[in-house]
């Protein structure tokens, strides 16, 4: 038996501490394992690390530790008191294998954090699977990102996307950057204001600022003021998506200036509205059943028609290449023209935009960048908070995109090592 017992006490690790099994007992339900002192044991101080041959009395806790498969594991232990000069006090011993903030082993802990930070489980869905309470995993969920984040080193970024994802209703963001070569969120700052971003910048240091070499984003302007600061030599490339969305915005307010407020008959007015969505689609990803409503839309409403004409010209834009740059800029210039010719107020002011935003525009074709990566991790980061029906805690949010969209997930090791 005591053969056994040598190897029972390697399989939990307690070769090299002051404990070591002396019996295992095994039910349908749970495998109990009794652990005690080595024959000549010392007993450490939890305070000071100081080593004692005697000991004021003992006492017995049971911690959680790894399950073996279905069946729940406890460590019943029966530890010492010790009265050390440090405290002046009875002082319970230092157990290495106990978690520091709960009645748990620390391989469990371990255990907990390695599925936390490698699965797409949410906290909810580790506390049911190893039966613990729902705060018990939740801290140790935030110990572990806490501590990776504070062990973190941003890569060295050259091209990065910076987006805002809202929060909470109400306004509040964050500000997620994210590295387009490696694909992950390096950076989440609170708010989407012009020192969310500088704080990222801060951190990097003008050396490695120096590195970037484009920035892809949607035209925010706080934004595009930090970078003009910090990384003016990088290209500020604008995000097609929000840009196409600001367009779709315009055609709206189009519909809803020559049809709502018009004289038009209200059952033309119906049918202008019910067309709305046909009018966001491309024309060359249109259903051909929606073509003849098209059609009924040229008859009904005849500058709304020339207005989505307009608007399906200006994807044309997106199809110049690199050594088209001129030909880009002087096909923006007319377009331009021609929306002031349609003497629609909406498609005016996105006009206006583009002439502001010109040079940022053709960085999308000159770099064939854009931040298409920022936005697939906008949905992962969605499916993040529709998994979790929210977070309270702006800094865990930010820690959990972090780790789910970023780096901190690969980073994870046991805290012991």
């Amino acid at each position: 038996m005591a053969g056994a017992d040598i190897i029972l006490t390697r399989l939990l690790d307690l070769q090299d501490t002051n404990f070591e099994v002396v019996d295992c007992k095994v039910s349908d339900q749970e495998v109990v394992w009794q652990i005690q002192h080595r024959e000549g044991a010392v007993y450490i101080c939890k305070s000071c690390g100081l080593e004692h041959t005697t000991c004021h009395d003992t006492k017995t806790v049971t911690l959680r530790g790894v399950p073996f498969g279905k069946k729940a594991c406890k460590w019943v232990i029966k530890f010492a008191r010790i009265l050390c000069t440090c405290k002046l006090r009875v002082r319970n011993e230092k157990l290495v294998f106990r978690a520091s903030h709960h009645k748990l082993t620390q391989r469990f802990v371990d255990h907990v954090e390695q599925v936390l930070c490698s699965k797409m489980f949410t906290v909810a869905d580790v506390a049911r699977l190893f039966e613990l309470d729902y705060s018990t995993v939740y801290k140790i969920d935030h110990e572990v990102l806490r501590r990776l984040v504070q062990e973190l080193k941003i890569p060295d970024p050259i091209n990065i996307a910076v987006d805002e994802k809202s929060f909470q209703k109400g306004h509040s963001y964050v500000t997620v950057v994210t590295d387009c070569d490696i694909q992950k969120v390096i950076w989440v700052s609170e708010g989407n204001r012009k020192e969310s971003l500088d704080q990222f910048f801060q951190i990097l240091g003008p050396e490695r600022c120096a590195k970037v070499k484009t920035v892809s984003k949607d035209l925010h302007k706080p934004y595009a003021i930090s970078c003009s600061e910090y990384i003016p030599q990088a290209l500020q490339v604008a995000d097609p998506f929000h840009v196409v969305k600001k367009l779709n915005k315009a055609m709206d307010d189009c519909r809803k200036e020559l049809s709502v407020g018009s004289a038009l008959a209200v059952g033309k007015r119906r049918l202008i509205s019910s067309l709305q969505w046909v009018m966001r689609y491309k024309q060359e990803n249109l259903p051909e059943k929606h073509l003849e409503s098209l059609t009924k839309l040229a008859e009904i409403n005849e500058p709304l028609f020339h207005a989505y004409l307009h608007k399906e010209s200006f994807y044309e834009f997106f199809h110049f290449r690199p050594s088209e740059v001129k030909p880009a800029e002087k096909f923006l210039i007319d377009w331009i023209v021609d929306a002031w010719k349609s003497q629609l107020r909406p498609l005016q002011e996105f006009g206006e935009y583009i002439e502001r935003n010109t040079q940022v525009l053709l960085n999308i074709i000159l770099t064939g960048r854009s931040s298409a990566i920022s936005e697939g991790i906008n949905r992962k980061i969605q499916v993040l908070k529709s998994m979790a029906y929210g977070y309270r805690n702006i800094n865990y949010f930010m820690l959990k995109i972090m780790q789910r969209c970023g780096v901190l997930g690969s980073m994870w090791k046991p805290a012991n090592l």
